[in-house]
This record gives structure tokens, C-alpha cells and sequence, in this order.
């Protein structure tokens, strides 16, 4: 048999009247047969309310059960934190020496369904069970991870080769500290992230993210982790959380900003940095994340504030592109949401063809961060000959550039040995290798007005 675990996470529903727990049998008293009764030993053919997820094998235990059951917590030497009842489930566990995914999983509807940015209470109580005398197998391990996830729809997987043996949910809380074998409470506020109906309690983590101790060492071919479960609590919260900030512009022209923490009915604060009003005054400017801790009289909520520093806005000073070419103005340091182009549009790139003037702003509340550029396009030189015949024919006889602006391009030629043989910083399509011998040449075409060039050879030959 397996040893249990348990994670508890809760959420609440918002409620304006008296407290109410939306988990039914959260303590796990209420059951359709005691453990061992008329040979039945899984979850699902004992307990009320309560199913399996997933074709895995969740253990009810409880006292009342017959003094011999094997899932009589007596035979153990423990019991439940409250009553008679409680779950055991694995959150981890080795085939072989090997890392399993294995892991056991509850589920139950839950009274009303919580709503998306509702505030809720979440708790539970979990303990490891260590001491194991005959005829069980030792759990060996301790871990973190175990937490509470909500679901929109129920998931119950009954049978099939394709039944997974993870369920990949992302819980709303979970234990980042490991579990040990004394009865830990495991609790915090938490706003719904979207609206469900069933709560699943278990590991959603991958065992390679599970912190695991070894408290045993052994040969089993099989070792695995189980906790204890009881004393879910899922309950609506009448404070309003919804407008603490997530994400808070500090702009270049201020010298600081507040994060306001103040919720309502809050019993007091405490920020990283060991203050405790509710709100913080910020000068540091730099885009980073700031926590505070609110304490309500139910239970902890702890917030975090993303403070994103905007610099000045510099689209880059006024250019000219060769015709054809596009340019993309960048904005990406700056939160959408009040990001406003010339055209009305918040896109974070903004890709120019055409000529004109461009213009960006950033607004807030307490300032605007705003800049122009201005683009212009101009004919660039195409075709370059590789070759040159100075002969007085008439044909080749000029190092040609197709589309070439007087005025803003240089020209520099080098022979063979590196050593400049020409140059012009007004390249006008006039240069044909005079009193120079035959022979391959190197040249640069450059534009301080375009910042770019083109490299290349030339041949002459007359």
C-alpha cells in the first residue's frame, strides 16, 4: 500500500454574508462504507463526494474501520487531525531506482463555482506518514509541491492505455517547503484565475521540479512519497483585491512613485524591505518586482507589484533609406496598453515604406514620454560592372554605379597590395583607371549621409 500525502488548497467563493466552505465532506467523515467493509479498500467505493482523477489508487483512511483494517490510521500508530477520516495519496515515486511521473490525485465539486477575480480563502493540512510496520512498505522521501488546482470541467479518467499519470495543472497554491511527518497548515488568499467548478488537490509539478529528501535507504525496487490530507477548506472573502496594481509605470521625469497596498479590512502589511505601511515609496529606477505580505483576519495574501521603468523614448535621430527599404521603429520597452503611434495603433514595432514624419507616445497617469523621427528614401546605387575598358571605345570605359546620388557618395579604389590608388568624396561616375596598369582593383563605395557601403572588385583592362 502507499503512504499519504496531503496538499490542501482551497478557494473560496465571494461571499458578502457568513464565511461558507464550498468544499463538501471536507473532512472526510462522510462515507458510504468504513474501510475494509465487505472487502472494499479504494477511495472511490468508501468515501463521499470525493473521486479519483485518474486511474490511480487514493486511500481512505478511518478510524472507525475494523481494529485489523490495513487503513485503520491506528495500525499505523497516527489519526486524523480532525475526526475519524482522512486521504492518503503519493506525490512522487521511483520505479527501480528511476524517476516515476506516477502520482495520485482527489477531486470534488465544488458547492457553487468560484468566478473569475473573485478573492478566496485557501487552506489545508497535510502531514507525511513515516512510521510504517508490517505488512506496509517505508515511504522513503519527504517533498515540497503539493498544492490545489481548479478545474472548469471534470476530469475523470476511468480507464485506457492513454490515462496519464500527471495531471499538468497549474495549482493556484502549493508547499514550496517539504512536508514533514507533523500536521502543517497550508494557506493563503487567492484571487480566481478564471472561473471553475471542481478543486484537485495532489502534486501538478514534474518530479524533476519536486524537491525531494531521502529519509530511508533501502533496496525496494519501488519507494515512493505519501501524505496524509485533511481539513480542506475552500471560502469566499468579502475584501476587494482587484485594484491592487500588478504592473506600475515608474516614468525617467519622476523621482519616485508609490505602491499602494491598502485593501479594505486588511489587518496589517509587511514589504520585503521590513516596512509595514500599506503603502511603499519607490526611487529606484529600475524596471524589478516588489512584494508585500497583507494579512485579513481568515488568512495571508501576498502581492507582488512589477515596477517597469521607462526611459526616455528614442526612435533613433532622422534618417534616410535607400528606396525599397524598410525600417522598424521599436518601442518594446513600453507596456501597450498606453502605447500610442501616430496612427493611433499600440503595436510595440512599427514598420516604415514610406517617407514622413513618425511619432510615438507613452502615457500615463503622471507623464507623457513621447519622440519623432523623421524617414526619408533616396535612389541608391545599384549595378556595379566588374570590369572596365579605358580604350577610347566609347564602351566601359568608366566605373559606372546604376542610380548613383552626386553628392553624398565617396569612392575609394586599392590595388592588389592594399595601397590607395584613388579616391573621391564626391563619386561621380568618373573614374577610369587612368595611368593605372592593368589588373583586378578593390574599391569601397561608402555614405556618411546613409551610414553604409558597398565592397567589391574591378577589373581593368584596355
Amino acid at each position: 500500500m502507499k503512504r499519504a500525502a496531503l496538499i490542501l488548497l482551497l478557494t473560496g467563493f465571494y461571499l458578502y454574508g457568513e464565511a461558507q466552505n464550498l468544499v463538501p465532506n471536507p473532512g472526510f467523515e462522510e462515507y458510504k462504507h468504513l474501510p475494509c467493509e465487505d472487502g472494499l479498500y479504494f477511495m472511490e467505493a468508501l468515501l463521499r463526494d470525493w473521486i479519483q482523477p485518474i486511474p490511480t489508487t487514493p486511500d481512505y483512511w478511518n478510524s472507525l474501520a475494523a481494529p485489523n483494517c490495513l487503513l485503520n490510521p491506528i495500525i499505523v500508530h497516527d489519526s486524523a487531525r480532525t475526526g475519524h477520516g482522512m486521504i492518503g495519496i503519493v506525490t512522487a515515486s521511483f520505479e527501480a531506482g528511476s524517476k516515476s511521473e506516477y502520482k495520485e490525485y482527489i477531486e470534488i465539486k465544488l458547492a457553487s463555482p468560484i468566478k473569475k477575480g473573485s478573492f478566496y480563502n485557501v487552506e489545508f493540512y497535510a502531514k507525511s506518514r513515516l512510521e510504517n510496520p508490517n505488512p506496509y512498505p517505508q515511504a522513503l522521501f519527504e517533498a515540497n509541491n503539493l498544492g490545489a488546482a481548479f478545474s472548469e470541467s471534470l476530469i475523470h479518467i476511468t480507464e485506457g492505455a492513454n490515462s496519464p499519470d500527471h495531471l499538468s495543472l497549474k495549482p493556484v497554491v502549493k508547499s514550496q517547503e517539504v512536508i514533514s511527518s507533523e500536521w502543517k497548515q497550508i494557506g493563503s488568499c487567492v484571487t480566481a484565475r478564471h472561473d471553475a467548478q471542481y478543486l484537485l488537490i495532489g502534486n501538478f509539478n514534474s518530479i524533476d521540479s519536486t524537491k525531494l529528501v531521502q529519509l530511508t535507504f533501502d533496496n525496494s525496487d519501488y519507494s515512493y512519497t505519501y501524505y496524509f490530507i485533511d481539513d480542506v477548506n475552500v471560502e469566499a472573502l468579502p475584501y476587494d483585491v482587484s485594484n491592487l496594481a500588478n504592473l506600475s509605470p515608474f516614468c525617467f521625469q519622476q523621482k519616485s512613485i508609490d505602491l499602494d497596498a491598502f485593501v479594505e479590512g486588511a489587518t496589517s502589511y509587511l514589504w520585503e524591505d521590513g516596512s509595514n505601511g500599506p503603502t511603499l515609496n519607490i526611487t529606484e529606477k529600475v524596471s524589478k518586482d516588489y512584494f508585500v505580505t497583507i494579512n485579513f483576519n481568515e488568512c495571508v495574501y501576498k502581492h507582488k507589484f512589477q515596477v517597469k521603468h521607462l526611459p526616455e523614448i528614442n526612435l533613433g535621430a532622422d534618417t534616410v533609406l535607400c528606396t525599397g527599404e524598410t525600417l522598424d521603429l521599436i518601442a518594446d520597452e513600453y507596456p501597450a496598453a498606453s502605447l500610442r503611434w501616430f496612427d493611433g495603433s499600440s503595436d510595440s514595432i512599427k514598420h516604415i515604406s514610406d517617407a514622413g514624419e513618425y511619432s510615438v507616445a507613452f502615457i500615463t497617469p503622471h507623464c507623457v514620454i513621447q519622440d519623432t523621427i523623421a524617414v526619408r528614401f533616396m535612389d541608391c546605387p545599384g549595378f556595379a560592372p566588374n570590369i572596365i575598358t579605358p580604350n577610347d571605345d566609347a564602351l566601359n570605359e568608366f566605373f559606372v554605379f546604376e542610380n548613383i546620388k552626386y553628392g553624398v557618395w565617396s569612392l575609394t579604389v586599392y590595388n592588389r597590395w592594399g595601397e590607395r590608388v584613388f579616391f573621391s568624396d564626391d563619386y561621380q561616375n568618373n573614374w577610369n583607371g587612368e595611368n593605372l596598369p592593368n589588373g583586378f582593383y578593390y574599391y569601397k563605395l561608402y555614405s556618411n549621409k546613409l551610414q553604409r557601403e558597398a565592397r567589391g572588385w574591378v577589373n581593368i583592362r584596355r
